[in-house]
């Protein structure tokens, strides 16, 4: 994965391994009394600027879990500065003195919730998730007070409006046009009753959202499949067995192996398990995921984001969230997105027939009990029969070519005969986990 730290520098780094993005855009928060994140850069490695060589990287070997909330809040509180300053300047409001500035603030809480997006996608642990959990609402209250300032929006509409902006660049005209509407989707021109109603439904969905995604991630990490006899691991490939045992082993179970519930454990096992019961033991714990009762159940959240929704669409002038979400798009309609998706959909689910045809044909040639019928959790598993079958194309013999060192051997290559870069690997900074690994990409 090819990952920009920074904005305009001539070499960027790229990492492979864990997913990392970076980019400095500005974020958004509910701020407290807190001081500008300028006196705290010297205790903060989250506030400070980013250091070291290749123009600068994140100090991700100094941060913690708790440098978090204290980082997010200084950020927000010097991001809100900035954006009352723009919004009050006594000068008639410009291009550069309103768009310019605007693009232009934020650049710490940018620096912050680029590593605090790298915590939340790839080391959620239970203590981030309760940091996430306080600040999400908080983030989504900031945005609506940065997109439902009146006196910023005033100064936008007024560029927008004004005849010299079709003299800018065709970029900073379409700059104007993008954050114009922004704000009149991010409810700018409410009165302030529906603001405020407004404001309340983002910070509940931000929870929601928030939660939905924690119970998802729970339910991946306290639910397994337990292989307790060898032939349970039938039809697996060597590799699978060994990751098997290894997990077992690692979680202290006395068992043949143990099947995680992420979709790099569970496409594999559907896809080679003879064992039937356990495949579809491995589907429904996989699908059922937030939908298993007790505390990580998603069922409510899902009734409450879609009535919120609803409620935020209406607020916002629009028949339904659909109509909102795809009001800014090509297809701008839900009638139209329907349309396409139907166009592909008729001849889509034609192909499925006939592919579970070939393979329900495969499966009563093999010895398959009367009344058998090809279910969900059979599908990988006699899709892959009939490759072998038909083309004589056995993944795990391609597999050998398809190791994570040589997938990347062949990206950079591509990369270089199209675009001439070249890749340099780079150990002088710091990592967030020893997985990753870094390069200088070069033109």
């Amino acid at each position: 994965m090819l990952v920009s730290f920074a904005h305009y520098r001539p070499a960027f780094l790229a990492t492979l391994g864990l997913a990392l993005t970076l980019a400095t855009t500005p974020g958004h928060a509910q701020t407290t009394a807190i001081a500008p994140a300028g006196t705290r850069a010297a205790q903060s490695p989250l506030l400070r600027p980013w250091g070291g060589p290749h123009g600068g990287v994140p100090a991700f070997d100094q941060v913690k879990v708790s440098d978090f909330k204290p980082a997010l809040e200084a950020a927000m509180a010097e991001n809100l500065a900035e954006i009352n300053a723009i919004a009050s300047n006594p000068q008639p409001a410009t291009f550069d003195n309103t768009l310019a500035a605007l693009e232009r603030s934020g650049e710490t809480l940018g620096r912050v919730q680029a590593v605090y997006g790298v915590w939340s996608s790839t080391l959620n642990d239970a203590a981030f998730s309760a940091v996430q959990t306080e600040m999400a609402p908080r983030l989504a209250a900031f945005s609506d007070q940065i997109t439902q300032n009146a006196a910023l929006f005033k100064r936008l509409e007024t560029v927008y409006k004004d005849p010299a902006t079709k003299r800018l660049t065709p970029e900073q005209q379409r700059l104007v046009e993008v954050e114009y509407k922004r704000f009149v989707r991010a409810g700018a021109r409410l009165d302030a009753p529906a603001k405020a109603r407004l404001s309340q439904i983002n910070q509940q969905l931000a929870g929601l959202f928030t939660k939905f995604s924690q119970n998802v991630l729970a339910d991946e990490a306290d639910s397994v499949l337990v292989l307790k006899t060898d032939n349970d691991l039938g039809g697996l490939p060597a590799s699978l067995r060994e990751s098997a045992k290894t997990t077992a082993d690692a979680r202290h179970l006395a068992a043949a192996g143990v099947i995680t519930n992420t979709r790099s454990s569970i496409d594999p096992f559907l896809t080679y398990s003879d064992q039937r019961p356990l495949r579809e033991k491995a589907w429904r714990m996989f699908t059922n995921r937030g939908d298993n009762g007790g505390a990580h159940d998603n069922n409510a959240i899902i009734s409450q984001i879609l009535r919120l929704r609803a409620e935020r669409a209406k607020l916002l002038g629009y028949p339904t969230h659909a109509h909102l979400r795809l009001d800014n798009t090509m297809a701008k309609t839900p009638e139209a997105a329907m349309q396409l998706m139907m166009q592909v959909w008729t001849p889509a689910v034609a192909r499925v027939h006939e592919e579970v045809a070939d393979m329900q044909a495969l499966a009563v040639k093999e010895g398959a009990p009367a009344g058998f019928k090809i279910e969900p959790w059979d599908y990988r598993y006699y899709a892959e029969k009939v490759r072998k079958q038909r083309y004589d194309l056995d993944q795990n013999e391609v597999k050998q070519y398809l190791q994570l060192d040589k997938l990347r051997e062949g990206m950079f290559w591509v990369a270089g005969e199209l675009f001439n870069f070249s890749f340099v690997p780079v150990t002088d900074v710091p990592v967030y986990h020893p997985d990753v690994r870094v390069w200088q990409v070069n033109d």
